[in-house]
């Protein structure tokens, strides 16, 4: 499958690309810094723009089935940029007909809130309160989307290897994942509508 993944420099996002490159689909990385993106794999394709463009956000997503969005906040004082990126990704799959739409938000936002254990909630309600309030914003505009779209709710994420052991559910408690399990999980979400129009939290 033509998959385009936004924010495919950050941690996750290269893990996230290299994996849907191995699980055998044809993927765009929509990038900043071109310089950022090593392979000379023949299905990747880098296209330059910057997420704030909605044109270029448009015009990028033509021909594309499915799309991942693997946008991080720029510093713990951006209330906007998870938001705003991700408007433009939708509005760009809508005016294509790109149906399939996979991104990342965090565990604890929304009712998944009792999932995550004590530090991580001071930590929503200080340090990252703008980070978290971006994140509800950004699932807002993604479920008011008509869209075949899947939020994926992460754990706190690790740099560790891949463990290829981790739980996706909406009831268990949320701990730690590492970001190469993530990755396995949002490029397997592509095909599987296990989860389609539901957010879901996923941890190892």
């Amino acid at each position: 499958m033509k998959v385009i993944i936004f924010g495919a420099t950050g941690k996750t996002g290269q893990h996230t690309w290299q994996q849907a490159l191995e699980q055998g689909h044809e993927v765009t990385v929509f990038v900043r810094s071109v310089g950022k993106i090593e392979s000379t794999d023949a299905n990747l394709h880098i296209v330059q723009g910057d997420v704030f463009d909605a044109n270029s956000v448009t015009n990028a997503i033509a021909g594309h089935q499915a799309a991942i969005v693997c946008l991080g906040s720029t510093n713990l004082k951006d209330k906007t940029t998870l938001t705003n990126g991700t408007k433009n990704v939708v509005n760009g799959m809508i005016q294509h007909d790109t149906s399939r739409l996979i991104v990342i938000s965090a565990a604890g936002v929304g009712e998944s809130w009792v999932q995550i254990p004590l530090m991580p909630r001071i930590l929503f309600k200080t340090m990252l309160r703008n980070v978290f309030a971006d994140h509800h914003t950004q699932e807002e505009a993604v479920k008011k989307s008509s869209l075949d779209w899947t939020i994926v709710r992460a754990a706190i994420l690790k740099d560790k290897p891949a463990m290829g052991d981790y739980t996706a559910s909406n009831a268990a408690k949320v701990g730690n994942i590492n970001r190469a399990d993530l990755a396995d999980f949002l490029v397997k979400q592509i095909t599987d509508t296990t989860y389609s129009q539901q957010a879901i939290s996923v941890t190892s």
